[in-house]
């Protein structure tokens, strides 16, 4: 066999080797894809059973306790308190405690756009150099937005004060028309349980029961 021979013989081998390889590599993701769609079927099943479960345990849990808030709701009317937008109850002992109800969550009507564009024209009047600008700024970061897109209804009160201190017309009718602009809307209705764990220093502290599949 001739070196011409012989180097164009190892290079067929090398080149068999390589579609063999590929030809592997292309067999293996075959294989993983097929394993991952037999584990995320079954997977996806036990979520959701498990989703399923815990709604209907969240539902049963609510009707259980319903008496129970209406009870509530009626002993804060007669003591003249709002309605409240969370309760807890605990057991005579201390051992166990149930927190249950919904936050509420700060929004807005469309309209409230204009309300913020006269606040800033007006503070944006203010900024005569760069000292004042600073101040100007601190003041407008108040009117900053929440992660869901709407202004903090606190922010808006501190902003309100500012405003009938200054007592331009401008500013509070800006203001005027944010704070009648805001929506708030109801959250989600949670339910939170702790038990009560005693300590080796014969103290005790409350333990969170995980009711996500995120939580240990």
């Amino acid at each position: 066999m001739t070196l011409e021979e012989k180097a164009e013989l190892e290079a067929f081998r090398k080149e068999k080797e390589r579609k063999a390889a590929i030809e592997a590599k292309r067999k293996m993701r075959e294989d993983l894809q097929e394993l991952t769609d037999e584990v995320m079927g079954e997977a996806f099943a036990d979520l959701e059973a498990c989703s399923e479960q815990l709604k209907e345990c969240r539902e049963e849990v609510w009707s259980k306790f319903g008496t129970l808030l209406e009870m509530r709701r009626e002993v804060n009317t007669e003591a003249g308190k709002t309605e409240q937008n969370s309760y807890t109850f605990t057991t005579s002992d201390g051992s166990m405690r149930i927190e249950m109800g919904y936050n509420m969550l700060d929004a807005y009507m469309d309209g409230v756009e204009e309300g913020i564009a006269k606040v800033k024209k007006y503070m944006n009047s203010l900024a005569k150099d760069e000292k004042s600008q600073v101040l100007v700024d601190s003041i407008l970061r108040l009117l900053s937005r929440d992660q869901a897109g709407n202004l903090k209804a606190s922010r808006v009160l501190q902003l309100a004060r500012i405003a009938k201190e200054t007592g331009d017309e401008e500013f509070i009718e800006g203001i005027d028309i944010i704070q009648s602009c805001y929506r708030p809307v109801r959250s989600k209705r949670y339910i939170r349980a702790r038990r009560k764990k005693s300590l080796e220093n014969g103290e005790a502290e409350w333990v969170d029961l995980p009711l996500s599949i995120t939580e240990n």
